[in-house]
This record gives structure tokens, sequence and C-alpha cells, in this order.
């Protein structure tokens, strides 16, 4: 006889079998709140939200604020839009795949700075934009570098472009789709040679924004050859008597260490 006290251990589910067909309502709507907020880089308030989702305001409060007490939503002061914060991307860093990533590249970034006399980055999509997740700086008393953290678009930058260009075609109307102002986005993208930048393997144009600066990127790749990130060198152009290398030679340095990295990470 059994007593009442006691418990039966029953052997473990496989997994496959243990997560077919169950329901878990609280989860769902919680990862459908992420997912809607992931594709709104501009936000929205708990009306908007609410609507996008087909559900009252009743039926996701209390799961927005528990995302938002957790830090994965931030809201604007003002318009109380909400937005994702980067706590996903904190997560994510956190994964193998991202950690092999960083500690291949941050060495091998640092040399190349070191090298060419010119600061370099490395940029992962996140959402409709590229994050930088890693610098590195010359040894030069004075260059032109981009902060870990900041955000450049998809279209408007050599980075963005070029990870377009080494994505499937599907993911890449996909992206394009996130971007805000359609019509802009759209003609902006009917204007880039994706097959071009994909034979060359590489952009190499002055910046967007910035005069002086040809933006060099390369695409870091995965097995199947599409972009994970992109190396990029914003080349500052100085007048004489300056010890750097030459735009050519830089633009063969910065291709050379995009595929190191990309052969490391493959080989982790």
């Amino acid at each position: 006889m059994r007593s009442e006290n006691q418990t039966t251990t029953q052997p473990d589910e496989p997994i496959e079998s243990a997560t077919t067909g169950y329901a878990v309502p609280a989860l769902d709507k919680g990862l459908d709140i992420l997912e809607v907020l992931a594709e709104e880089p501009g936000g929205l308030s708990l009306t908007e939200l609410a609507r996008t989702l087909q559900r009252n305001r009743s039926e996701i409060f209390r799961m927005v604020d528990c995302l938002k007490r957790r830090g994965y939503i931030k809201v604007h002061p003002s318009t109380e839009k909400m937005t994702l914060s980067l706590r996903l991307f904190e997560l994510a860093h956190k994964t193998s795949v991202t950690r092999r990533l960083l500690s291949e590249s941050l060495p091998v970034m640092k040399q190349l700075a070191r090298k060419v006399g010119q600061s370099c980055h490395l940029a992962v999509c996140s959402g409709a934009e590229m994050l930088v997740v890693a610098m590195a700086n010359s040894d030069r008393s004075m260059e032109f570098a981009v902060r870990e953290g900041t955000k450049v678009g998809l279209l408007t930058s050599s980075s963005g472009r070029i990870y377009l260009a080494f994505q499937p075609e599907e993911e890449r109307v996909r992206l394009q789709r996130l971007l805000p102002g359609p019509v802009t986005a759209k003609a902006r993208a009917a204007a880039v040679d994706w097959t071009g930048l994909r034979s060359a393997g590489f952009e190499s144009v002055p910046s967007d924004f910035i005069r002086g600066v040809i933006n060099m990127s390369c695409p870091v790749r995965d097995i199947q050859g599409h972009a994970i990130a992109c190396l990029t060198v914003p080349y500052l152009e100085w007048q004489g008597g300056q010890s750097v290398s030459s735009i050519d030679d830089t633009l063969a340095e910065l291709i050379a260490v995009a595929k190191q990295i990309s052969e490391c990470v493959l080989a982790g």
C-alpha cells in the first residue's frame, strides 16, 4: 500500500511529445506582444497594440505591465509609445553563437584597427536596423569611430545594405517591409544593385551622412553564406603626412578579416 503522502515519479516525456498540442495562452500572448513590437520601430500605444493583436486593452494590460517591469518594453515619456528595449539583445549575447561571434571578432578587429590606422565595428540586425555590438580603436590620437549600441538604417548604411544583400530573397523582402516610410524604403531598395553587392562581396562608398568618410563593409557569413553580421571600417581620409593604409589596402585587410571571423565562427 502507498500512503497519501507518497508520490509516484513518472518518467520524463520526450520533448517532442511533451510540447505538441499544449496551449499556453499567457506565454502565447507575451510572445505575440514582443513579436508585434519588434516589427514596429516607431512603437505602439497600448490601444494600437491591442488593435494590432485583435484583443481588448484589458486582455493585454497585465502582460504589458509585466514586460515593462522585467525590462523588455520601454515607454516613451511624452508619446506613451511602447518599443522593445535591448533586453532581448542582452539575452542573445549570452547564447553560444553570439559569444563565439564576439570572442572571435574582437581580437582580430583590434589587430585590423591598429594595422590600418582606422577604427572598425561589428553590427548585427536588430529589427529594422543594424546594431553595433562591438568596436575597436586604432592607436591613433584622432579617428572616426562608431560607438557600441549605435543603430543605423538597413538601407542608409553600408553594413545594412551588405547585410540585406547576403540574405535570402524572402528574408530581404520581409526586412524591407519593417522599414519606416514604405514608399521611401521601396524606392531606396529598388536603387540598390543586390546582385552586384553579392558578386563584389563588399561595399565601399562615401558615407551617407558624413563627408570625408568612406564606409567599407563586408559580411560575416554562416555556413549557408548568409550574413550573420557585418564588419565595417569607416575610413577617414587624411591629408598628406598621415601614416595610414591606403583605401585599397584597408579594403583588402577588411575582406581578409571578415573571412577569418566567418571561418572561426563556423569552426567553433
